[in-house]
């Protein structure tokens, strides 16, 4: 039996009623496919041996599994818990459930802007896309077992309505609902946009100074980088010398040391060596500032679930990236940047390198302070993995 799900009525009372409009008005698997809401029926009672699941991880690239019981007596603060589960909200990536005991409800909104609500039962799996507007609550029952599973390590980050402008609500409005805005409609578009784009990157090991979009194309918004610590601004790269704003930033943040580096293969020596330095993984104990002053390059940091973001710096464009934050650099198609370096103090550049630096004091705080979990990998630094050098 396939999935239920209807048309909510406008009724306040208690969200675990199925709220069915009087008479019923029901929503096909078809017309949910339309908002690109996703289904499979399975074999619940056989989920770890299941080669049609296997199939559909495979498929996707769900590569973590695990498995959440919800009910008063396993979830502290539940009653607080479902209410944040309840405020209509979206997700940067997708979000799949599949419903192995119990039941519960998932609720979309249509393009009309009308609430679904999806009745998930044990056998139901779904896929709800990035970018939809959506809530979930228990039913009556109040309990559910369900297997959530990510492209990465879990990572449930709501962004509540409104987020018209948040990148991923834009990309499901332009390809499910069919609908480009138009420039007025954005009236909160960030100006940063302009020098500065960042999405996630594919596991293609081609040309480094290729776009590497994933194959669906997941902008990041600069406000979800500000959550991992990677700060940004839109500046006049044609009036830094007397730039205010740029004065300002370097009062507040105590940038004392300033100066400016091109990076190019007519313009650094020994350039292939220098870029495949700056494009292996590091980290810094000290924060790394750069301007783009000319052309453009791309800074790859790693998100909570340690899958590359290329962040796209382009003319205009300042980003701070944080101290213990694992990252690397490179040019793009273009081969040239000029940009402004700017220290705390005088201009040390020494490179942590992946693994090594997983015990290093930068790299523990920036776990403890971001929510990060702890690298499995743990080594002794030594020499061979410390490189200092003239650094972009």
């Amino acid at each position: 039996m396939a999935i239920e799900a209807w048309f909510m009525d406008e009724n306040s009372e208690d969200q675990r009623l199925p709220h069915q409009k009087n008479p019923p008005e029901f929503v096909s698997v078809e017309k949910l496919a339309e908002v690109g809401v996703l289904y499979w029926k399975l074999n619940p009672n056989d989920y770890e041996n299941d080669e049609e699941l296997k199939k559909i991880r495979e498929s996707r690239g769900y590569s973590y599994m695990d498995l959440l019981d919800l009910c008063p007596e396993k979830v502290d603060n539940y009653e607080e818990k479902l209410k944040n589960f309840y405020t209509e909200h979206i997700h940067a990536d997708e979000e799949i459930r599949y419903c192995l005991e119990g039941s519960g409800y998932f609720d979309v909104r249509d393009k009309d802007d009308r609430w679904i609500r999806i009745w998930m039962k044990a056998g139901d799996m779904i896929v709800l896309p990035a970018g939809i507007y959506h809530r979930f609550t228990l039913d009556t029952g109040n309990y559910v077992k369900l297997m959530r599973l990510f492209v990465g390590e879990p990572v449930w980050i709501p962004y509540n309505r409104p987020q018209e402008d948040h990148p991923a609500r834009r990309e499901y409005i332009k390809s499910v609902i069919g609908h480009v805005y138009e420039e007025e409609e954005y009236h909160t578009k960030d100006p940063r946009e302009e020098v500065m784009e960042a999405w996630y990157m594919d596991n293609s090991d081609d040309d480094q100074t290729l776009s590497h979009h994933s194959g669906q194309k997941k902008f990041v918004s600069l406000d979800k980088l500000a959550e991992l610590g990677v700060l940004s601004w839109r500046l006049d790269a044609d009036k830094y010398e007397n730039d205010e704003e740029l004065n300002k930033i370097r009062e507040t943040r105590s940038y004392l040391y300033m100066d400016s580096i091109e990076v190019s293969p007519k313009k650094l020596s020994n350039y292939e060596d220098m870029i495949k330095k700056f494009f292996e993984e590091h980290l810094h104990i000290d924060e790394e500032v750069r301007y783009c002053l000319e052309g453009s390059g791309y800074f790859d940091v790693r998100d909570y679930s340690d899958v590359w973001i290329r962040v796209w710096v382009k003319k205009g464009g300042l980003i701070v990236v944080p101290a213990g934050i694992y990252h690397r650099f490179t040019l793009d198609s273009s081969n040239y940047i000029k940009a402004i370096r700017l220290f705390a103090g005088d201009p040390v550049w020494t490179a942590y390198y992946r693994p090594y630096a997983d015990n290093l004091p930068a790299r523990k705080q920036y776990v403890e302070i971001f929510g990060l979990r702890e690298s499995t990998a743990h080594h002794a630094i030594n020499d061979d993995v410390i490189h200092k050098v003239d650094e972009f």
